[in-house]
């Protein structure tokens, strides 16, 4: 058992604070100062006698119960980011979900002809597996055995793309995606990620590259980056569009941050289902993050409630505190330094009123 458990936990709340230090701080140190500026005033009135060392701790205690509580409670399900986001983005997903619940038959047929089109796109690559081989791989030594450069896959995607052969363009990337963990120039990495870009599939990468490129754009940028995200339907770029709205200081006051609010409805569904994914980890996480804040606050409290070192009055620091009161007064700017019968103002007294028979 530790020998100081109050500091034990300071230490261990305070190593979690440090590690998810976020947007709560200013709230955790807001109810800190408050309390300690509660515990200095209980400090100077144990000084003064006005307290017993016993009432004050009681005192400093109940304060100390009353941060635990609110900040709790501020702490629970706590984000920097507005409702309005999450909101909005549970709305656009229940519509979706009846919207696929009562599809018209067209959308069921559109919907049987795209689980034919990829289930016809899988029979391909099995059957075609041997032709795309062909053409791609290539035998670095003699007697060795072939494989695929990247020069000969992202040379053959190109040429897919061009002859609109689904089959040899989703082999292709599945044969890209199979080698970027053996490249190592960024460039090349980057080149594989444009093409396996899947507008209907969302990839970190590529979310992440859209939002490190627009960090710095301007307001216009962003809206026109927007607009198209949603106009063709890309995974990634309606990901990005969201994160970087939410990240955003403005909030819906920007053109930009409402039309992706206004445009969920059109975004994909895998885009959809992502975003309540991040929304949910990155809600948890604020959450977390502003638990810790206020448990190392709470444990700082709590560390303070004992008034250590602060020691009551003894009966000769009594008298000396009421001879000094029974002096007169010094009147503001009359020195006192060479009066032994004046003393100064104490920091709990208003200023001296003259006296009218002074004259």
């Amino acid at each position: 058992m530790a020998l100081n458990p109050f500091r034990e936990a300071l230490g261990q709340a305070g190593q979690r604070a440090f590690q998810h230090e976020k947007s709560f701080k200013p709230e955790a140190d807001k109810a800190l100062a408050s309390f300690q500026m509660m515990r200095d005033d209980l400090e100077r009135q144990v000084r003064r006698g006005d307290l017993t060392i016993k009432v004050a701790r009681e005192k400093a205690a109940m304060a100390a119960s009353q941060l635990r509580e609110n900040l709790k409670r501020q702490a629970e399900g706590f984000s920097p980011a507005p409702r309005v986001f999450l909101d909005r983005l549970v709305e656009a997903s229940n519509a979706r979900k009846r919207a696929h619940d009562h599809l018209s038959l067209e959308g069921l047929q559109r919907e049987t002809n795209r689980l034919l089109r990829m289930s016809l796109v899988e029979q391909q690559l099995q059957t075609r597996a041997r032709e795309f081989e062909g053409r791609t791989f290539t035998r670095a030594l003699p007697g060795g055995q072939t494989a695929p450069s990247l020069e000969s896959l992202l040379s053959f995607h190109e040429t897919a793309t061009q002859a609109g052969d689904e089959a040899a363009v989703e082999w292709s990337r599945r044969q890209l995606e199979a080698i970027r963990p053996r490249v190592l120039e960024e460039s090349d990495r980057r080149k594989i990620d444009l093409a396996c870009d899947r507008p209907d599939a969302v990839n970190p990468r590529i979310v992440a590259v859209y939002i490190d490129t627009l960090q710095s754009a301007s307001t216009d940028t962003l809206e026109t980056f927007v607009t198209n995200a949603i106009e063709e339907r890309d995974a990634n770029a309606c990901v990005a569009a969201f994160l970087m709205a939410r990240g955003q200081e403005g909030g819906a006051a920007l053109r930009w941050v409402r039309n992706t609010l206004n445009g969920l409805g059109a975004f994909p569904d895998v885009a959809l289902a992502t975003l309540r994914t991040i929304e949910a980890e990155a809600r948890a996480d604020d959450a977390e993050a502003a638990n810790a804040q206020a448990e190392y606050a709470i444990a700082v409290a709590n560390a303070q409630v004992d008034l250590a070192g602060v020691e009551p009055p003894t009966e000769e620091d009594l008298a000396l505190q009421s001879r000094l009161r029974a002096r007169p007064v010094a009147k503001l700017g009359e020195p006192i330094g060479l009066s032994l019968e004046r003393r100064g103002l104490l920091s709990d007294e208003g200023e001296p009123e003259d006296d009218p028979l002074a004259n």
